[in-house]
């Protein structure tokens, strides 16, 4: 498998993006708070992945807080990516960023496993587009 890793610029108080590009997949785990301040970063993050590869993984595991904005930020980008082969998927999500996932009612909008790992397995066993 192929393996292409990208470190986004950061200050130290903003959201880390780091995006692994794989064959068929991209992996983007975030570190910090997801919020107003990185919206447009990880916007464009998200735009380039659904562009390239047909199935993403969002990492929350690290995530210290994320806010209304990035919600919807997460969401066009899942729209965006189901009208492809493929869909977005997230994964690890701590327990409140959960909680905020059902209070805004998206917990049903998204896909999401319990480990990063287990959404790669999803993806592997996928038929491949035509």
């Amino acid at each position: 498998m192929d393996v292409m890793t990208v470190e986004n610029g950061y200050e130290a108080d903003e959201c880390r993006i780091v995006v692994h590009t794989m064959t068929g997949m991209c992996l983007i785990r975030l570190v910090g708070d997801v919020d107003l301040a990185v919206a447009a970063r990880l916007r464009a993050t998200l735009a380039a992945a659904v562009a390239e590869q047909p199935w993403i993984i969002v990492d929350l595991s690290r995530v210290g807080a994320i806010d209304s904005v990035a919600l919807g930020v997460l969401a066009a980008a899942g729209q965006a990516a189901r009208r492809g082969p493929g869909g977005l998927l997230l994964a690890a999500a701590p327990p409140f960023v959960t909680e905020v996932l059902r209070a805004a009612r998206l917990s049903t909008v998204f896909t999401m496993f319990a480990t990063v790992p287990a959404a790669m397995t999803t993806v592997l066993a996928q038929p491949a587009p035509l």
